[in-house]
């Protein structure tokens, strides 16, 4: 129970890596902020369990796509926990298109959910934290494919790259307030984002042949990593963790191939 006194807002915490810290969060005594977009039966599960275990949840709603409700998140969390020591950045949108098939709606959809309304949302969290003198944390959740390309993946791995370089900058802007700024670049995880790779056996091999450990990660190794930075790393930060079973070692999977139109 090391974050006994502690608040937290956990985008995109109903399902995956976002669920995961979430409870982890709140095993360790930190009352939590449970954000969802679409599912409020998930999202009212997670709060639940929170509760069944005599932690303190929150639940609020707000689509990422609206850069708008990204600010009022901040403002309400920060409202509804009477403020907040950690701001975990979880929420993003990742699917897989050849870079010719993009369309302007699509590099919006990146765009906004995985960088703008991320951006504006910590800076809404870390204006309150400077203002009412927190020495806060927060955690942006990037990939591998911000750091190293993935096919099929240069738009989704442009805006994750993006994350990468301006959480760096704002860990440099904020350290005089001591506040600490981090990225946890993951790699294959086991999440609903990528289950037509994990269900699909020929895949799967295929994918964990380029996987040093030889398997996707669990949501809960992703958590329980950023609650153990949460609780005692206070000299971690402009950081960026890779958790990717050492995936960047090596080719990691999928090779390029001539585009082929619908394919």
């Amino acid at each position: 129970m090391r974050l006994t006194t502690k608040k937290a807002l956990v985008t995109g915490a109903s399902r995956g890596i976002g669920r995961a810290i979430a409870l982890h969060l709140a095993k360790e005594g930190c009352a939590v902020v449970v954000h969802y977009h679409e599912n409020q039966e998930e999202a009212d599960a997670v709060a639940e369990a929170i509760r069944a275990s005599s932690g303190t949840a929150y639940l609020l709603q707000a689509d990422l796509a609206d850069v708008a409700q990204a600010i009022r998140l901040g403002e309400q969390a920060w409202d509804v926990a009477g403020g907040l020591d950690f701001l975990v950045n979880n929420a993003g949108v990742s699917y897989k298109k050849h870079f010719l098939d993009v369309t302007e709606a699509d590099f919006d959809q990146f765009a906004t959910v995985n960088f703008k309304s991320t951006t504006f949302l910590t800076q809404t969290v870390a204006r309150k934290m400077v203002e009412q003198n927190v020495a806060g944390s927060i955690y942006t959740i990037t990939s591998v494919n911000g750091i190293r390309p993935g096919v099929g993946l240069s738009v989704y791995g442009a805006t994750k790259g993006a994350l990468e370089t301006l959480m760096k900058g704002v860990a440099m802007e904020l350290g005089p307030h001591g506040i600490t700024v981090n990225t946890i670049a993951v790699g294959a995880i086991e999440t609903d984002m990528n289950r037509a790779v994990w269900e699909n056996p020929e895949l799967l091999k295929e994918v964990n042949n380029g996987i040093p450990a030889g398997r996707f990660g669990q949501p809960e190794e992703v958590a329980a990593v950023i609650v153990d930075l949460l609780a005692s790393g206070r000299y971690v930060t402009g950081a960026s963790i890779t958790i990717d079973g050492g995936l960047l070692l090596m080719r990691g999977y999928g090779k390029p191939g001539r585009y082929e139109a619908g394919k």
